[in-house]
């Protein structure tokens, strides 16, 4: 799990500084959805678009489940083509504004985020909906 944690906390940071940056970079899809495990809604989950030779778009899911990717630069979208998707839950404990959160275990299972069998493809030019509705009961790796 901290493997992933700290590939996933690399990402976010990348993301928030390059949040000055103009709208300049590759050709990006907006991509929303919804993510469920056992039918109901997998809040605060992190999930993570990785193309085949180029930038990851991420995003936490709300209290519903729903997400909206963030590429970089204040831009929202993939890069287009096949994905590999990866969802994660847990996290290292952090302090944020003056205020501590603790960390959170792992729940979902490894063929969702570690040996994520989950792919999507994202179509240029189109606004791209990706809903996953994951199984709990799987592996659960945790570091």
């Amino acid at each position: 799990m901290l493997k992933s944690v700290v590939v996933v906390g690399c990402v976010m940071m990348a993301l928030m500084l390059q949040v000055g940056c103009g709208p300049s970079g590759p050709e990006i899809a907006r991509v929303q959805g919804t993510v469920t495990m056992d039918g109901k809604p997998l809040p605060n989950a992190i999930i993570m678009f990785v193309p085949v030779g180029g930038r990851p778009s991420v995003s936490e899911t709300d209290a519903n489940g729903k997400y909206v990717l963030e590429f970089s630069g204040g831009r929202k979208g993939a890069i287009p083509g096949m994905n590999r998707v990866e969802i994660n839950t847990g996290r290292l404990a952090y302090e944020k504004d003056g205020k501590n959160y603790p960390a959170v275990k792992e729940s979902v299972p490894a063929q969702y985020n570690r040996l994520t069998t989950l792919e999507f493809n994202v179509e240029a030019g189109k606004n791209n909906t990706a809903d996953f509705a994951l199984k709990s009961g799987g592996k659960i790796i945790e570091e």
